[in-house]
């Protein structure tokens, strides 16, 4: 136990932090430009669980436990956590959520217990600081659907640790808040980029969005260093009789650092998710490429993979298995910088891709077709393997989901060129590492992220 305590005040008073007050200022006006999330303080149940309720369910009773800054609705989401307003859950006080992010150990310990169930997915640690919103329903339909995102400052340092803030959604007793396809419940350990940021045990790093401004993190706009994409839960139910179901969080191991979870207004309901990965208008279930926009479905072999996923074509020889990173990168004239994170895999069949470049540039500078966010998920074309005197990488064109500012953050699909190389920049007298993104075509064609030198951050190259 005091070995326990020990390293938990360590973790509390890490000198690491103590020094980033400097490097986050460098931040704050960059991720200005997106609008920052607004909390409000509720502790009704109801009031809770009416405000995340949508069709064909009806509420027989609710109760909240925790305390009385650890709950409470937001509103202007979408620039930070990908929906507008719902209901948020803390393991500390929901007024430390909003951003721009300026310190990488937000914390405070509400000095209450943990939560049993919570106890039973960190097997051998306890939980503190535990806030449960439960209620009883009768839905209409056979299934309940909702939406949601995880958040936490224990990101990136404490990914892959015994020290991981918790939570849960326990329907009938089972937990739900699972990674898509899977039995693995969502954590930090089970969704990451690796620790340290961009190594090769990133776990799911297609469904994490750095934050953390030690890794290159600091655009969206909100205090936690790291969050999930908008994920989605849906489960079967019985319809017409009494369901209960338990949306709890807490700290873990220790009652240091913030997590929380925001489920979306009005996404409670019994209708089946309808998913769409890329963002092009076709549902998953009947898309021919989930991962990589291609609303046109074209498919021109007529071998049932679209072609912005078909790699019947060879793929060119890369000399690497997966390329990690994350970091900022200069516009032409160093007026400003920009920040991105991703990770490339060389599967059989092909480069999967999952990208995020955030574009920092201030508030009306970033008007008409400028974006301010560039998402590419999927599989990529035309791959050419690089090899210079100092390092190795790779160039690619695939489709991306351009959000801009004009109108109305708009999001339109556009074809993107990429170039990313590893010169092991952290050994003496080599290069700086390369990361450009080019919009070659569609509604923001010619724009072009800067200079390709990274000027923080790294880009790590596993054979």
């Amino acid at each position: 136990m005091k070995q326990l305590l020990s390293y938990s005040f360590f973790k509390y008073i890490n000198i690491k932090k103590m020094l980033l007050f400097a490097l986050s200022m460098m931040f704050i006006t960059g991720s200005a430009s997106l609008r920052a999330i607004e909390v409000t303080g509720e502790t009704n149940a109801n009031n809770l669980v009416n405000y995340m309720l949508g069709s064909g369910i009806i509420v027989v009773n609710a109760t909240l436990t925790g305390h009385s800054s650890a709950t409470g609705t937001f509103t202007a989401g979408s620039d930070s956590i990908g929906f507008e307003s719902g209901i948020v859950l803390s393991s500390g006080s929901i007024q430390n959520v909003p951003g721009p992010n300026k310190s990488d150990g937000i914390s405070q310990s509400n000095g209450l217990p943990g939560d049993f169930d919570l106890n039973s997915l960190v097997t051998g640690y306890s939980t503190y600081d535990a806030t449960v919103l439960e209620f009883d329903f009768i839905p209409e339909g056979n299934v309940i659907s909702f939406q949601y995102v995880f958040s936490s400052d224990e990101y990136n340092e404490y990914a892959n640790t015994s020290f991981n803030d918790v939570f849960g959604f326990f329907l009938n007793g089972q937990n739900i808040a699972l990674i898509p396809g899977s039995v693995t419940p969502v954590s930090i350990n089970t969704v990451n980029n690796g620790n340290p940021f961009g190594s090769s045990n990133a776990v799911n790093p297609e469904y994490y969005v750095n934050n953390d401004l030690t890794d290159g993190g600091g655009s969206v706009n909100i205090e936690m260093d790291g969050l999930t994409v908008v994920l989605s839960v849906q489960a079967n139910v019985v319809p017409g009789q009494v369901n209960r179901i338990k949306l709890a969080i807490a700290d873990a191991g220790d009652s240091i650092l913030d997590s929380n979870v925001f489920i979306k207004a009005k996404s409670f309901t019994d209708k089946p998710v309808v998913i769409d990965s890329d963002l092009d208008g076709i549902a998953d279930t009947v898309d021919n490429c989930p991962m990589a926009a291609n609303a046109d479905q074209s498919d021109w072999n007529n071998n049932g993979v679209g072609d912005a996923c078909d790699n019947a074509n060879p793929v060119a020889d890369l000399e690497f298995s997966k390329i990690t990173g994350g970091g900022g990168v200069e516009d032409f004239d160093g007026s400003y910088s920009s920040k991105f994170g991703f990770n490339l895999t060389n599967n059989p069949e092909g480069l999967k891709v999952n990208l995020e470049y955030n574009d920092n540039r201030k508030g009306k500078a970033s008007d008409g077709q400028s974006p301010l966010q560039v998402k590419l998920r999927g599989y990529a074309s035309d791959t050419v393997s690089i090899i210079t005197d100092h390092g190795k990488g790779v160039e690619f064109l695939m489709p991306c989901t351009v959000r801009t500012l004009v109108p109305d953050n708009a999001r339109e699909i556009n074809m993107c060129r990429v170039r990313i190389v590893d010169n092991g920049s952290k050994k003496s007298g080599s290069s700086k590492d390369e990361f450009n993104i080019q919009i070659i075509d569609g509604p923001s064609s010619g724009y072009n992220s800067g200079k390709p030198e990274i000027v923080n951050g790294n880009i790590k190259l596993h054979k």
